[in-house]
């Protein structure tokens, strides 16, 4: 087996660690698992398609819009979603308020881009590397690096700063963290922003060689979530290594016996992990509202 196939194992898989990522942001402050996380994805790579593909505007305006246009995503996902959460009092309307919001993302990505199949703009990195006569896109290797950098700046960011330890109190006791004076609706509404803009970023990277169309949101966020609940849903370090897995996973099997076969690999490790590993392999036991 070539080294190419571990590589888009592993370019795969940072995404969907990041995918993972920001589930897990959202989830630590709130107890819901966003199903909409996967729209930002298809938001930056719309950004970028329309920005670098079509206006010819460049990288550095494609990147600044993104963040933007990524922030706003993540203040309107909060709005969407848990207002409803908190005026139903239902502890299963998170389930309904997500993907209603998924569906709404995805429809207007869809009006947009009717006519188009793929979102796909020229690479942020061109070119390949020759390694032992292996072509290595760099793109991918950004893509890697990128996800890992992310994933030690937010557990830095969790252990090291004034918002990170609020998040983690929160996480732990709602609302014990309001009795002692943190602004827990703030917490949540940054962890959302926060979530949308590492997702928005990773749809930039991934668009010029993954498959990303105006409707395929959800399959992100379905491979997010997997990747997630393998890594145990919550734990920063257990998203990187559940999108790892499941990239690699993936690739390997896609490239043995088929797609097909390799979706199936996928679903029934994630079978296995809930039976042997109800909360992951790096989580707590998950309590959800």
């Amino acid at each position: 087996m070539s080294a190419q196939v571990w590589l888009d194992g592993l370019f795969a898989g940072s995404v969907y660690a990041l995918v993972a990522l920001a589930l897990a942001i959202v989830f630590q402050p709130t107890r819901v698992l966003n199903f909409a996380q996967g729209e930002p994805i298809v938001l930056g790579a719309a950004v970028s398609y329309q920005v670098v593909a079509l206006w010819q505007w460049g990288w550095p305006a494609a990147l600044l819009i993104t963040l933007v246009l990524g922030a706003a995503m993540g203040l309107l996902s909060e709005r969407m979603i848990m207002l409803p959460v908190r005026l139903s009092g239902s502890r299963y309307a998170w389930i309904i308020a997500t993907l209603a919001a998924a569906m709404i993302f995805q429809a207007l990505f869809t009006l947009r881009y009717f006519d188009v199949d793929a979102l796909r703009p020229r690479a942020l990195a061109p070119g390949h590397l020759e390694v032992f006569g292996q072509r290595l896109a760099w793109q991918q290797l950004l893509t890697i690096a990128v996800a890992l950098a992310v994933m030690a700046g937010y557990d830095l960011f969790l252990r090291r700063t004034a918002y990170g330890r609020a998040i983690r109190a929160a996480s732990h006791d709602a609302d014990a963290a309001v009795i002692m004076g943190i602004p827990v609706r703030r917490v949540v509404l940054l962890s959302f922003v926060i979530a949308a803009v590492i997702c928005a970023f990773a749809g930039v990277l991934a668009a010029p060689l993954l498959f990303i169309g105006p409707a395929s949101g959800l399959m992100f966020t379905i491979k997010g979530f997997i990747a997630a609940v393998i890594g145990g849903v919550g734990s920063p370090r257990g998203a990187l290594a559940g999108g790892l897995i499941v990239g690699l996973l993936d690739a390997v099997v896609r490239n043995l016996a088929g797609a097909t076969t390799g979706d199936f690999v996928v679903f029934g490790l994630l079978a296995l992990i809930l039976v042997a590993f109800p909360s992951g392999l790096f989580g707590k036991p998950m309590e959800a509202h």
